[in-house]
């Protein structure tokens, strides 16, 4: 089969070092070895303990070797003055809060909005205040209304199946405070009984037009990913859970994988979570550095090792996280290279929909869509230059599998990584993750060191009915057929973006929207903390989103032109609704967040001060 095809001149050129190859290697081989003592996250902790250390010797030196103590003191000054300048950079590039995330969590205590507070968060005259407790009744008659046969599954599953009641109780789409009045008056699970084309059926019979992607697992569409997955389902007919043994079908799919991302190996995981973490292992077994370089507002999966702010209790120590598409970010990259084992990217976070979420209190900016992309390639291309200079590894987490085209990032941006992860849609429907990379980043052992291994590996790693399914999703992706696939739903989309906006500005409605192929977003003209209600009105005219809301949507490659004019009419209709019923109050006032924290802070301390002392309860 023969080695990946190279990279074309393009991409060779944003590989290529200043310099060359050898002296990047040079430089990679100059930097191991360090994490024992600088390998560290913001506040370089091991930096703190080797200058203590050399005080320390210097004072117990200073009567027997004084000399010796004066050079230490002079190195620790010197030392000192290096690390307070590597503070100063980090400070400038590197965002600190996530850090303290977890203390503020376990710190700050705040209550629920009643639901009288509800609806006057914003300070509304009282007509205003009115429409909308008028219209969230209206949603809540109409949903118990519709679906009572759903009600008592609903009920069933969020007492026991805890992922999805915390899925469900809106904590990705809307500020906390909200949420107990939106979840006692509004159940968004929806109950499938069947799907087909770009629709499910619920066990009520209603028809849904489907806006969820299954998360990006559904990109293909359901028909083809049905095909997919009976694929799957005839090689596990035929072998079982054969594993361990590996059937042929896995070596199709390793020759498909490095055809179209001219990789070299390849390893299979069991989710797009465990590829990232076997990425990074990899990177920092390689390397022998320790720190994780991400960036701002980049989700890479739910290990706490890469995960960022809210949601973490126990922040990684190792994990930088730096601004996007900032220059001082860049520079810190050649100022630490030394301590930072790879940087991570989410390429799909070029399509700028990380301030289209309506989880706070503000309504920011968006800028997402085609001008949003080629800013960030023009950035993608600076970070594959640093981290080439400096010897790092770069890793593109692509768990998003061909969203961004049938050759992913790499064809859309022009920047080759070191190592890709792949993962949802790649399984043809089944769970998988990938990770794809160099002979000198993918091995286990060390070559001149047999006793140092990198134990990366898993039970379903060629699980048969999986790579039956992926077998089947590859041969289409490198198919002549999928070419004019893919082409021509990225003409439908780039045209529905622009009759949909046009429709939303002839009848005087204050959304827009952005898309690119499957992502697409509501865009909020008008700044309104209640905009998180909006895709409640959006599944009340037939539409299912995500559990993250408007900010992050997906369409799959089924869609067509009539399922995109139904898209529109729908997102008419919600937001003539949303608009008639007053969430969006263009005198709206910030929201007093004092009352609702100072009091219940103090009030649970204190409790459990005395429950400490043995004086109450902690309840």
């Amino acid at each position: 089969r023969g080695p990946p095809h190279p990279p074309s001149p393009a991409r060779r050129t944003a590989r290529a070092p200043p310099g060359g190859w050898t002296r990047t290697r040079k430089r990679a081989r100059s930097t191991r070895g360090q994490q024992r003592v600088e390998g560290m996250g913001v506040f370089m902790e091991g930096r703190i303990k080797l200058l203590g250390t050399v005080y320390v010797a210097s004072w117990a030196l200073k009567g027997g070797m004084p000399f010796v103590s004066t050079v230490l003191q002079g190195a620790g000054l010197a030392y000192l003055g290096w690390y307070a300048f590597l503070l100063f950079k980090t400070l400038q590039a590197a965002v600190v809060a996530p850090v303290f995330w977890g203390f503020i969590g376990k710190f700050v205590v705040s209550r629920y909005l009643t639901r009288q507070e509800f609806f006057r968060a914003d300070s509304p005259p009282e007509d205003v205040a009115t429409k909308r407790e008028a219209g969230l009744k209206r949603l809540e008659e109409s949903w118990r209304a519709r679906w009572p046969k759903a009600a008592d599954l609903q009920k069933y599953l969020k007492k026991h199946f805890s992922d999805l009641r915390f899925k469900a109780s809106g904590f990705e789409s809307m500020y906390p405070i909200f949420q107990e009045v939106v979840n006692e008056a509004l159940d968004p699970i929806t109950i499938v009984q069947s799907t087909e084309g770009c629709e499910v059926t619920d066990t009520s019979g209603e028809k849904f037009l489907d806006a969820s992607g299954a998360y990006g697992v559904n990109f293909f569409g359901y028909t083809r990913s049905k095909e997919f997955l009976a694929a799957g389902q005839r090689l596990a007919a035929e072998v079982g859970p054969c594993l361990g043994p590996v059937h042929p079908v896995v070596a199709e799919n390793i020759e498909m994988l490095l055809k179209i991302f001219r990789k070299e190996e390849v390893s299979f995981h069991m989710s797009g979570t465990e590829a990232v973490m076997s990425a990074v292992y990899q990177a920092r077994f390689h390397t022998q550095r320790n720190v994780t370089a991400v960036f701002q507002g980049a989700y890479h999966g739910w290990w706490d090792g890469v995960m960022q702010g809210a949601g973490n209790d126990r922040f990684a120590g190792d994990c930088l996280i730096l601004k996007d598409q900032c220059q001082e970010s860049l520079d810190l990259l050649r100022f630490r290279a030394g301590d930072i084992a790879c940087v991570l990217v989410n390429p799909i976070q070029g399509f700028g929909w990380k301030n289209a979420g309506t989880n706070k209190l503000g309504t920011p900016k968006v800028d997402a869509g085609a001008s949003s992309m080629e800013k960030f390639k023009k950035w993608l291309c600076q970070v594959r230059e640093t981290c080439t200079s400096t010897g790092i590894p770069l890793i593109f987490d692509e768990t998003w599998a061909f969203h961004l085209g049938p050759a992913g990032a790499q064809e859309l941006y022009g920047v080759d990584p070191d190592l890709l992860v792949l993962g949802k849609s790649l399984g043809g429907g089944h769970a998988c993750g990938a990770v794809l990379g160099p002979s000198r980043l993918m091995e286990r052992r060390d070559p001149k060191r047999p006793m140092r291994v990198n134990f990366v590996v898993g039970t379903f790693k060629g699980n048969p009915v999986v790579m039956g399914s992926m077998n089947a999703a590859l041969k289409f992706v490198t198919s002549p057929e999928a070419k004019p696939v893919f082409t021509g739903f990225k003409d439908r989309v780039e045209k529905w973006m622009g009759t949909c906006n046009a429709t939303l500005e002839k009848n005087d409605l204050p959304i827009r929207v952005a898309a690119h192929r499957t992502t697409w977003c509501v865009c909020y003209q008008q700044p309104s903390i209640y905009n998180f209600l909006f895709m409640y009105y959006l599944r009340e005219e037939g539409l299912i989103t995500a559990w993250v809301g408007t900010g992050k949507m997906l369409l799959t490659l089924e869609f067509t032109e009539a399922d995109l004019k139904r898209l529109t009419d729908i997102l008419v209709k919600a937001a003539k609704a949303f608009k008639a019923d007053g969430w969006w109050f263009e005198h709206g006032q910030p929201v007093k967040l004092l009352p609702l924290i100072l009091g219940p802070t103090v009030q649970y301390h204190l409790n459990t001060l005395q429950s400490l002392v043995g004086l109450g309860s902690s309840a």
